[in-house]
């Protein structure tokens, strides 16, 4: 039987969390060329880690079996648009599971813990990014009650041609023509031109 513990993480277990995510961008890196990395990624996701790691913002949540972290969640606070009535949100900001220890419930016991967390700050919802390119995560956050949202479109910007980006940038000057009349009257004429 596999007893999986999982608790709020301490300070000695952000490398270990980062081994993890390092696997975690490199599975998402295999997904998509939009996810590729720059050389430093590992140690700008530590730095980024421990600076989250601090505030008290955040929530990192750790599955562990035989002193050996299996899984991670880190989870945030964070204010809505403020013309929303509900004031802040909470987001699954990254999620790991290594691969043998998949489909074992060990996301749901992350989940389970810190929506204790987001319950305790008054957290009405929660929302989370996944790669469209990844059935197994989307599967998994189904099967825990999440709904699609919002949806994100991507354009890689070399795909669109130059002409049409001059075109797109025209936008309207104001120019100001001064006319003699029955006393000094101002006109203002609009006209298109290039930007």
């Amino acid at each position: 039987m596999i007893l999986i513990e999982v608790r709020d993480a301490t300070r000695k277990d952000l490398k270990g969390v980062t081994d993890l995510w390092t696997d975690l961008a490199e599975h998402h890196s295999k997904l998509s060329d939009h996810f590729a990395l720059a050389w430093d990624s590992r140690i700008r996701w530590s730095r980024y880690l421990a600076a989250k790691f601090k505030e008290i913002s955040t929530k990192l949540v750790v599955a562990e079996e035989d002193g050996k972290i299996v899984g991670f969640m880190l989870c945030l606070l964070s204010p809505n648009v403020p013309v929303y009535a509900e004031r802040k949100i909470g987001v699954i900001s990254d999620v790991y599971v290594l691969p043998e220890r998949r489909k074992k419930g060990v996301t749901k016991l992350m989940f389970d813990h810190a929506v204790k967390w987001f319950r305790k700050n008054k957290v009405r919802s929660i929302q989370l990014g996944v790669a469209a390119a990844n059935p197994d995560a989307l599967a998994v956050w189904r099967s825990l009650g999440f709904e699609p949202f919002m949806m994100y479109e991507r354009l890689d910007i070399s795909r669109v041609p130059e002409g049409r980006l001059r075109l797109a940038s025209r936008k309207l000057i104001r120019k100001k023509k001064v006319t003699k009349a029955k006393g000094l009257r101002s006109r203002i004429r609009i006209r298109r031109g290039p930007s």
